[in-house]
């Protein structure tokens, strides 16, 4: 009796033991700990099998996070060579079209108009008048005559008989650039009011 327990005891710790065995052999497979696993594969030799293969494989998690690693590296140089080869481009395209500009006496950089309106063009000789320090003073083009100050009451004045129309290029202290009527909401509810 004593002789087949001793034996039944053996062979329950050869379980184990291959149980064991095999968990830290799969951990360590897996990237995990085989010292951990082999513990965990000695006290539950069943539960420690089935959770070692449920859970993920550490190093092909890894492989992954080092292949995306490289490759947003990649991205990331190609993405500044682009960047690189544009902003070239663009300062090229502006020193063109800067010495265009010089030729043709006119600025086409005003950035400040949306990009569905083009931007006026004002003839040379009539650039924006020095600031005043009145705000009601408004400055309007007559061709490329600048003629001005005028108060708000001169401006309606001339809206009324048609000398101001919607397209006339006007400007104030305050504005960037000469802009036509209809571009000035206020303005344009101020004449008509």
């Amino acid at each position: 009796m004593v002789l087949i327990a001793q034996s039944e005891l053996f062979i329950q710790l050869m379980i184990m033991a291959v149980f064991a065995i095999a968990c830290a052999a799969i951990a360590t497979n897996r990237g995990r700990s085989g010292v951990v696993w082999f513990f965990i594969g000695l006290f539950f030799p069943c539960l420690g099998i089935i959770l070692i293969l449920a859970l993920p494989d550490l190093k092909i998690e890894r492989e992954k996070e080092e292949a995306m690693r490289r490759e947003n590296r990649r991205l990331r140089e190609r993405l500044r060579k682009e960047r690189q080869v544009s902003d070239q481009r663009h300062r090229s395209t502006q020193e063109r079209l800067d010495i265009h500009d010089e030729a043709l006496g006119i600025d086409t950089t005003r950035a400040n108009l949306p990009e569905s309106e083009p931007a006026a063009r004002v003839a040379p000789g009539a650039p924006p008048p020095p600031p005043s320090q009145t705000r009601q003073e408004w400055y309007y083009l007559n061709g490329d005559e600048r003629i001005g100050p005028l108060a708000l009451g001169a401006l309606k004045e001339l809206w009324s008989v048609g000398d101001v129309t919607p397209e006339t290029l006007v400007w104030k202290d305050g504005l960037q650039d000469w802009l036509p009527i209809r571009r000035l909401p206020k303005l344009v509810g101020f004449l008509d009011g």
